[in-house]
């Protein structure tokens, strides 16, 4: 008796098998968007970062002594390169009642929309 063999796949092996690269592919695309969504909102978050810092630095040295307490920037429009809304707020406060050679200068970034903020402070003693 002689049995007869195929060689390859099976209907229902090719089936399998597409099925389960169809799955890979889908999965692989999914995980892509992901990066390029999460990367792109590093890079904004980055960008706002740098100039709450940039605007913290430039105002700290602005503060006076005794600590008075003022907004020098509300809701200053700026611009920025791939950010869009971007406005820019400063405050300076007196966060002791009781010392009043410190001075907390915050700076707080809002951009893009939907809107996101970044928010930078520091305390500076005069």
């Amino acid at each position: 008796m002689s049995k007869n063999r195929q060689s390859g796949f099976t209907a229902v092996e090719l089936l399998i098998t597409l099925f389960v690269a169809a799955a890979f592919l889908v999965a692989g695309y999914q995980l892509y968007t992901v990066v390029i969504k999460d990367g792109a909102n590093t890079r904004a978050q980055s960008r706002a970062s740098n100039v709450a810092y940039d605007y913290m630095r430039r105002y700290s040295p602005t503060v006076a002594s005794p600590c008075a307490a003022s907004t020098p920037l509300v809701n200053a429009p700026i611009s920025v390169s791939n950010l869009s809304a971007v406005l820019v707020n400063v405050t300076l406060t007196c966060p002791y009642a009781t010392v009043t050679s410190i001075t907390k200068v915050t700076v707080t970034i809002t951009y893009n929309n939907p809107q996101q903020t970044m928010i930078y402070s520091t305390y500076v003693k005069k």
